[in-house]
């Protein structure tokens, strides 16, 4: 069973459940055909940035570990066995007290630079990496490790970076330096550019299976509520991390109250409440909520479509409200309709974060175009 530990990736050394991508890597590493480029991929919330901290771990611990072996004989942790062909590494685990460890977990390690979403210059969360964050890549593979051995790069998540950001990195992985290892988390790889993926070697992660999911629950938040377990249960599709927030974020109410929006008084839906709910997620400071709103509609309408198109229903009800508004839905028009609708609404819902448009009037406008498709 796949387990997360809450909090940054950076603090959790131990990922249990994707043994087959773990060793994907090592027998590359093992074997001397180490990729310049890893990607890995899988929905949002499997340990995706988990597994490339502990592959930078891993990586940045035995370049010391064998620079110092190199210097006094034997590592301060008893040396790498990377480098003695009778035992090469089994696992990607390196103790959390080794002075690498200890470093990423800082944010200080000099061989290791993180490119994600930053700042803009209020101080508040941008939507999309820019090229100048991406622009920071090639000065820091350039300079020669402070180990003497490989440097590392963490993009997350590589699909979250504009097309000016995405040609900066392409050049890298064009002409890429010599022992440099960049790993690039990415919730939807189709969304990279093709000559991205093409130089990149891929890690799937799968999802849990629902029992797996269930223990996981039950063992990291022995005391949330049955029904609320079966929410986050349901909501995250097998992945554990997103199961955590779920269970202990806003997601499955910001998706109720936009249920009982639609729902309250069909066709029409509640304006009061659409406004409140609009004007909840369209602050400046809730850029979160908004992505969680959007990110927990995509997901209900994924759930009914699949669904609908199975047995005609939406199966275990875990939103109030949601088996009555799939069966309005269903009697409303054909499946097809729905799936060419909403592929041209949830774009519109993403175009809000990307081109930083008005999120409230954003969301009003296609929660008032969905429910009149509905009526």
């Amino acid at each position: 069973m796949s387990e997360v530990v809450s909090g940054h990736p950076r603090f959790t050394p131990q990922l249990v459940g994707h043994e087959a991508a773990e060793r994907g890597f090592l027998e590359a590493w093992n074997g001397g055909r180490l990729a310049h480029a890893w990607m890995i991929t899988g929905p949002r919330g499997l340990g995706k940035a988990t597994l490339a901290y502990r592959i930078a771990r891993f990586v940045l611990a035995t370049t010391e570990d064998a620079a110092r072996a190199a210097t006094d004989g034997a590592g301060l942790f008893g040396g790498s066995p990377l480098f003695d062909p009778a035992t090469p590494p089994a696992s990607l685990d390196i103790s959390a007290e080794h002075p690498a460890a200890r470093r990423i977990a800082a944010g200080s390690h000099p061989d290791l630079l993180v490119l994600e979403r930053g700042v803009d210059d209020r101080g508040r969360p941008r939507t999309e990496i820019t090229v100048g964050e991406a622009r920071e890549l090639r000065p820091f593979l350039g300079q020669t490790s402070a180990a003497g051995g490989w440097r590392v790069v963490i993009i997350d998540a590589a699909d979250e970076m504009n097309r000016n950001a995405a040609n900066s990195v392409l050049k890298l992985l064009e002409e890429p330096p010599a022992q440099a290892l960049i790993l690039m988390v990415a919730h939807a790889p189709g969304r990279l550019l093709p000559t991205i993926r093409s130089r990149a070697r891929r890690l799937a992660l799968a999802p849990l299976d629902d029992a797996r999911m269930e223990r996981f629950l039950t063992t990291r938040l022995p005391e949330l509520a049955p029904s609320r377990r079966a929410v986050a249960r349901v909501m995250a599709e097998g992945a554990p991390g997103r199961a955590l927030t779920l269970a202990q974020g806003q997601g499955p109410e910001l998706l109720a109250a936009l249920i009982a929006c639609l729902d309250t008084g069909w066709p029409v839906p509640d304006w009061k409440a659409l406004i409140a709910l609009g004007e909840a997620v369209g602050r400046p400071d809730a850029l979160e909520a908004y992505e969680t709103l959007v990110e927990a509609w995509g997901w209900w309408m994924a759930r009914w479509l699949r669904a609908h198109a199975r047995t005609g229903g939406i199966g275990e009800e875990v939103i109030p409200g949601e088996a009555r508004l799939a069966a309005r839905l269903a009697g409303a028009r054909p499946l097809e309709q729905w799936v060419e609708l909403w592929d041209r609404l949830s774009a519109r819902l993403r175009q809000a974060l990307s081109a930083n448009l008005d999120r409230k009037q954003v969301l009003i406008t296609v929660v008032a175009e969905f429910a009149a498709a509905s009526g």
